[in-house]
């Protein structure tokens, strides 16, 4: 057999967590299923192959759009170049089981790592491949103590409903890993150049995705980086949308549709949900909505002091390059193709405009990493509710209205925050804005509202000398490590 090589990456950053907990499920002399999932771009594929680069990877890719016949034969025919025997290209096994049988019979002895990448290309969203997966594990895989078996998706309502859920593969020496994006300092890491303003303006942009931030490391700022791959005909970023859905999600129009409903707005409920895409507010509904959250791409919120069925329950983009997509690049994609920005793509967005909708996704960035703010405050071992607040009575009389981050503290407290992304300080003009907001907080008794501000750039001195806020959080406190780790 002759293994897929890979060499060590000297620049991998991050995910100190996740690589020390695949080591030692590598070093259990048990044989292990090893299940991976997140968003495409996420960099599950290198995290693992760096992991177990040293182990004996035999790898098998699942293939977009695929018939299960011809994902079998792509199957046999990695397997003829890892075995050298180019008659097993030629075998055409009519069910996975079959196929998997063959895998098999050359790993039955010995530290093998077998690693299907894309597995919900692989089983065309269809449970019959776990099924069958499922008797030639029991029957064949399991017996070889050395061997890991990891199954890797970009389809995290796939791999949760059809894998991890699924009868089929339960407690059999199941390892789940759910990858997320970077963090911040992993992110300042990878724009080792840029200043933290810089970062952050990434971060909230494009979120923690490695494969993003690097495209954004090249040029002179992040700004111009940014523009350029996604202002210029073919460009990265106003490719990538496609990319996305065609490895998260089956072909289903209701998922677009929301995703481009949901674009229009700050949020939506479920109603205007249903309205939008004129279906019931039933079963189907849910399961769309459900699968989106799972995959990462919608929020889901209610207001901090009432449950997650509540009929406040609000919706939004939480992928931050669909929010960059649909502002900026949706709009003028014919232009983008036609080249009108070849000579000048900066030229495409509007300062002004940027700036604002940064302030957007920094509430979002600020309600997303709340147990950063609670550690930064000093009170995140403390057993808090969190969240936006809205009522039915500011639902109807200011529809758009919602304080973005409340914490309330069983030690008496209200920690009400105030998000402000400027390009200056803070001035006493805050002060109208956050009062107007705590009068409409349900205040109970006994307890006292601390003050937050979570802004950019500080605050002036005219509002220093008002004495009014408790605590101010800045770009500093954002990026000192100390509260990540």
């Amino acid at each position: 057999m002759k293994p897929k090589l890979l060499n060590l990456n000297d620049k991998f950053i991050g995910r100190e967590k996740e690589w020390k907990r695949l080591e030692q499920i590598g070093e259990d002399n048990t044989s292990s299923i090893v299940i991976v999932y997140g968003r495409r771009r996420i960099g599950k594929t290198e995290l693992l192959e760096q992991v177990y680069r040293t182990r004996n990877i035999l790898k098998f890719e699942g293939i977009e759009s695929k018939s299960d016949q011809e994902q079998m034969r792509y199957v046999m025919s990695q397997l003829a170049e890892y075995a050298e025997e180019p008659l097993l290209a030629e075998l055409k096994p009519d069910n996975w089981a079959a196929t998997l049988k063959h895998i098999a019979k050359y790993v039955a002895d010995g530290g093998w790592t077998v690693y299907f990448e894309e597995v919900q290309w692989l089983a065309n969203y269809k449970p019959a491949f776990i099924a069958e997966l499922k008797y030639v594990w029991d029957n064949y895989f399991r017996y070889n103590n050395k061997l890991l078996l990891i199954l890797c998706g970009s389809s995290p309502s796939f791999m949760i409903e059809h894998i991890i859920e699924s009868k089929a593969l339960h407690n059999r020496s199941q390892h789940e890993l759910l990858l997320r994006e970077l963090n911040l300092i992993d992110a300042q890491k990878m724009l080792p150049r840029s200043s933290k303003r810089e970062v952050l303006d990434a971060y909230l942009t494009v979120g923690g995705i490695p494969e993003y931030l690097k495209r954004l490391n090249k040029e002179s700022s992040v700004f111009v980086s940014l523009c350029n791959h996604s202002f210029n005909s073919g460009a990265y970023f106003s490719r990538e949308f496609s990319r996305i859905f065609a490895s998260s999600m089956s072909e289903n129009k209701y998922y677009k549709a929301i995703i481009e409903f949901l674009a229009k707005q700050k949020f939506a409920t479920r109603p205007m949900i249903a309205s939008s895409l004129k279906i019931s507010e039933g079963g189907s509904l849910t399961q769309l909505l459900n699968d989106l959250v799972i995959c990462g791409f919608v929020e889901k919120y209610t207001p901090y002091n009432l449950n997650e069925h509540s009929k406040l329950t609000r919706y939004c983009i939480n992928d931050t390059y669909l929010q960059f997509f649909y502002k900026f690049i949706k709009p003028i994609i014919k232009r983008i193709d036609n080249g009108d920005f070849e000579r000048n793509p900066v030229g495409a967005i509007k300062m002004e405009t940027y700036q604002k909708w940064l302030g957007y996704s920094f509430e979002r960035f600020c309600r997303k990493y709340h147990y950063i703010i609670a550690t930064i405050l000093g009170f995140s071992a403390v057993n808090y509710k969190v969240g936006a607040f809205y009522n039915k009575s500011t639902s109807k009389s200011c529809p758009n209205f919602q304080i973005d981050l409340v914490f309330d503290r069983p030690d008496g407290v209200f920690t009400v925050c105030e998000i402000k992304y400027l390009q200056k300080k803070v001035g006493t003009k805050i002060i109208e804005e956050m009062e107007r907001k705590i009068e409409l907080l349900p205040n109970p008794k006994n307890k006292t509202i601390h003050r937050v501000l979570i802004t950019k750039e500080g605050i002036d001195d005219a509002l220093k000398r008002r004495h009014y806020l408790d605590t101010v959080i800045t770009i500093d406190e954002l990026f000192d490590e100390r509260y990540w780790h």
